[in-house]
């Protein structure tokens, strides 16, 4: 009998002993691991992005001048078409001419001698669009633009100046921010078609590889009525960190404001991403979706907003994208193969969200997945660096990089820009 009791404790003591090591082992896996620290801030060349002001190289631009003669006029170039998603050509080449602007101070030369580019002040789009506002917006109407405008313009810098020639027009640039680009002239684009255009519109897919020349044009951001043409007070909607004014919370979590509801999943416009949009996520907790609210009620709507949705439409860009990092609203881009701006210089992945065409079923789970955490890392990389992509901030900077590499200038130089 004492035997057997001896067993009996050997046998509890060793089952003891199993049992407080699954214990330990239990609470081990439990408990969390200790934070990593970040790593250290090294400021040497090989990280990516590099600060915008330790440029590339700092070439100096000389700037026509068109005469009236056939120039869009001022009435128009500020007028109809300062209100429309044209307007970055009114906005870049006023950054130019302006002798108190940064962009001036820094990059254009009086002296075409000196010059390194050679821009163009050319209005096409803005053409274009009034004469389409002129014709009951017919947009198959061109109202003599090639004989009008285009060749007089040419005329003009092929034999009025040497400068063209030397180079074949290789070191010219003018803007053309329509999605057709340079096919809306259909007589005449091969005058112009050796200049590098800036344009809105990147585009990956074979489709439209006869209109985005891929490393000789530069894509550039887009012009939004609210922000370039209203200029609506962000100040009075945020406040210095991005956040709702009044300790107000961002209590939508997906905004879209945009055409089309009666879009179908078979349709070419937005390759059927919009009608899972209006037919779907309308309906979900928290997401505002609409065809489009007032000016100054979408602006509230935007300070409120957590997400924005930015899905292609006839062509993969978006102007509301703009408006939504004007905003501090993370966009969630839905454009597979989309060239964004500046993409060597950007880190676009640091404050944007992208779901793919195949993946916009599960769009909610996706965003809901999302962490405070990660939320708040994008938010404050877009408030801090991603709105200094926009046209009203830092693009002509962006653009001296791309032409520096385009051209093989390595010439690194500090601009001083403060920041």
């Amino acid at each position: 009998m004492p035997s057997i009791l001896r067993i009996n404790k050997r046998y509890v003591i060793i089952l003891c002993a199993i049992a407080l090591f699954l214990l330990i082992s239990l609470i081990r896996m439990q408990k969390p691991y200790s934070a990593a620290p970040p790593l250290p801030i090294v400021n040497i060349p090989q990280y990516w992005p590099s600060p915008l002001e330790e440029a590339v190289c700092q070439p100096k631009i000389y700037v026509y001048e068109a005469p009236s003669t056939f120039q869009v006029p001022l009435s128009i170039r500020q007028g109809k078409c300062h209100e429309s998603n044209y307007n970055s050509e009114n906005i870049l080449y006023n950054q130019l001419i302006d002798p108190t602007s940064t962009i001036h101070q820094l990059y254009v030369t009086q002296d075409p001698t000196e010059a390194n580019l050679f821009f163009i002040p050319f209005f096409g789009s803005c053409y274009l669009y009034h004469c389409w506002s002129e014709h009951g917006w017919n947009w198959d109407e061109r109202c003599d633009v090639d004989t009008k405008y285009v060749n007089p313009m040419m005329d003009m810098v092929i034999q009025q100046y040497p400068y063209w020639n030397q180079s074949q027009g290789r070191n010219h640039l003018m803007i053309h921010p329509m999605d057709k680009t340079f096919t809306y002239y259909a007589n005449s684009h091969h005058r112009f078609s050796n200049a590098t255009f800036l344009t809105t519109v990147g585009d990956k897919r074979p489709i439209w590889m006869t209109r985005h020349r891929y490393y000789r044009d530069i894509v550039i951001p887009s012009a939004t009525r609210l922000i370039h043409h209203l200029q609506v007070d962000i100040t009075k909607y945020l406040d210095d960190n991005g956040h709702p004014l009044n300790n107000k919370k961002r209590d939508i979590f997906v905004l879209f404001q945009g055409c089309c509801a009666n879009t179908q999943v078979q349709d070419l416009y937005s390759n059927g991403i919009r009608s899972l949009i209006f037919q779907h996520f309308q309906h979900y907790r928290g997401y505002d979706i609409g065809e489009g609210v007032a000016d100054l009620e979408y602006a509230a709507k935007l300070a409120r907003a957590k997400y924005g949705l930015a899905p292609m439409g006839w062509t993969l860009d978006t102007t509301r994208i703009w408006e939504f990092m004007a905003f501090g609203v993370v966009p969630v881009v839905i454009a597979d193969g989309i060239i964004e701006p500046f993409e060597m210089d950007v880190d676009w992945d640091s404050f944007i969200v992208r779901v793919r065409r195949d993946e916009v079923h599960r769009l909610d789970d996706i965003l809901r997945n999302i962490d405070d955490t990660t939320y708040e890392y994008k938010r404050k990389k877009l408030w801090e660096y991603g709105r200094r992509v926009g046209l009203e901030m830092d693009a002509w900077h962006f653009i001296i990089r791309e032409l520096c590499r385009m051209n093989e200038w390595n010439q690194p130089t500090n601009l001083h820009l403060g920041y």
